[in-house]
């Protein structure tokens, strides 16, 4: 019994995590600001808050005294060590004046030595070592249709997943303004036909639901009063399932291609021999 209430357990957080939708939220105005949240939590949040940069700054005050802490207690300890480590180098210097002498000669000792050891050790009649051969490096065999057969894999599990993006709540309002009248007048053109385009996009490749889109010429305006609003949503078991069937696909091409080179090297084997 304890078995099957572990095991529904933790079947039901798999299924919340799954079902669970990762929220993207955009606003751009004269204080830009872009939050991602799940469910009430809010994950990322820029720019942050004053309240969670004070927290950060604090957190790096504490850590910047434990360490200047630990550094006083080291230099203590080091100092208090000090008048061993003299004593000790007192008495080391009388030694190493007696054995000054002697070095000399064991120097000598051991060059004496080392002649003998390299002279043992060369052999005559043989040969020096060949030197080793570098492999020739494997070229990769890239071709137009292998990158298309990986473009044609990849582009459903893609769509999918931009299908199931759900973008709502778009709203714009833009007020062109500028130094000049001309300036004005083609920037509205151009700002109307890039927006109308860009609905038309969306609502194409994606679940988009666009509420308003509202742009204005203001002639006497000098500077563009701009507002964007948008929230992009996506559940966590959707994107996982098209990443998998992106991995499956990429790898059914991949060994596809790997068995042909495979083969291909097999028949050539059997002929280089009779040739010989």
């Amino acid at each position: 019994m304890i078995g099957w209430i572990i095991f529904g357990s933790i079947l039901l957080i798999l299924i919340l995590i799954l079902s669970v939708s990762v929220t993207v939220t955009a606003i751009y105005d004269a204080n830009p600001e872009v939050r991602i949240k799940i469910l009430c939590f809010t994950i990322v949040k820029v720019p942050t808050d004053p309240k969670t940069l004070e927290k950060r700054k604090r957190r790096q005050k504490k850590k910047a005294e434990k360490e200047r802490k630990k550094l006083e207690k080291q230099q203590k300890k080091a100092a208090r060590s000090k008048p061993d480590k003299r004593a000790a180098d007192s008495s080391s210097v009388t030694g190493t004046a007696q054995s000054a002498d002697e070095k000399p000669a064991a120097a000598g000792d051991r060059k004496h030595d080392d002649q003998a050891e390299s002279e043992s050790t060369t052999v005559p009649g043989k040969a020096p070592k060949a030197e080793k051969v570098k492999k020739p490096k494997k070229k990769l065999n890239i071709s137009v249709d292998m990158i298309m057969d990986y473009v044609r894999s990849a582009s459903p599990p893609i769509k999918r997943l931009f299908k199931k993006i759900r973008i709502r709540d778009v709203y714009v309002d833009w007020v062109v303004g500028s130094d000049e009248a001309g300036k004005t007048a083609l920037k509205y053109g151009g700002l109307c036909t890039a927006f109308y385009s860009l609905e038309e996009w969306l609502t194409a490749y994606f679940d988009a639901k666009i509420k308003e889109i509202n742009i204005e010429a203001d002639f006497e305006a000098e500077k563009d009063d701009i507002f964007v609003y948008a929230t992009l949503k996506l559940r966590t078991g959707a994107a996982l399932g098209c990443v998998l069937w992106l991995g499956i696909r990429v790898l059914k091409t991949y060994l596809k291609y790997n068995s042909k080179s495979k083969a291909h090297k097999v028949k050539m084997k059997p002929a280089a021999s009779r040739g010989r």
